[in-house]
């Protein structure tokens, strides 16, 4: 069964992701959506005995999926301006893309990143590789 977008992303998540070193990290999502292309989002990080929260907003147009993250600690940069690229309207069970991905502070796709998504089973994994083969890993679980 497909929704849309906002419907699908919606909710909370637990979320692990793994560094391009092999350092990984633990939290918990919380994506709110308007219904109409917009949402914010609060995540929190949780390790080294503190927690840590990022707070931003993404918007989805004609396919192109842009997320800032406007509120994070001091020594992380704010994430302004990523965005994924061919972003379907509808997202469902079993989807399987291949997103090129502008990062944060580039103009443009061209430099041969890309996202590969997939959702099975409350699942979303995605892989962001950059062009010299080095890959990050973020696995979202839907919390029920």
């Amino acid at each position: 069964m497909s929704r849309a977008f906002d419907a699908f992303v919606r909710g909370g998540w637990t979320v692990e992701s793994t560094t391009p070193g092999g350092e990984t990290v633990k939290g918990k999502a919380t994506v709110m959506a308007d219904g109409g292309g917009n949402g914010g989002f609060t995540l929190v990080w949780k390790g080294g005995g503190k927690q840590v929260t990022w707070t931003g907003s993404w918007l989805l147009r004609g396919g192109h999926l842009r997320i800032d993250v406007f509120d994070a600690p001091e020594d992380v940069d704010k994430l302004t301006g990523g965005q994924a690229l061919t972003v379907p309207k509808e997202v469902g069970e079993g989807t399987s893309l291949l997103l090129p991905w502008q990062p944060p502070g580039h103009d443009g796709t061209t430099d041969g990143q890309y996202l590969k998504v997939t959702y099975k089973n409350d699942v979303l994994r995605i892989v962001h590789s950059e062009r010299g083969g080095s890959e990050s890993v973020h696995v979202c679980t839907r919390m029920v």
